[in-house]
């Protein structure tokens, strides 16, 4: 899944469950709320006054193939 500004919050986390630990960094908590999830990552971006590119920037590292260090 590519993330976007317009991708919806519910599908981030959905997709990604390594994204709970970015997002908590940034200090957006609140997605256990049913409004914030069927936000977009723009929106939710604005509503905490976050940079939004550089909150794309750490959630587009979760679309990077996973190497094996085995």
């Amino acid at each position: 899944m590519v993330i976007t500004k317009n991708t919806l919050m519910k599908d981030i986390v959905e997709f990604y469950p390594e994204a709970y630990e970015i997002l908590a960094r940034f200090g957006i908590k609140c997605l256990a709320c049913d409004g914030m999830l069927n936000n977009t990552l723009e929106e939710c971006a604005a509503f905490h006054k976050l940079d939004l590119e550089k909150l794309i920037k750490e959630l587009k590292q979760l679309e990077l193939p996973k190497t094996d260090k085995s």
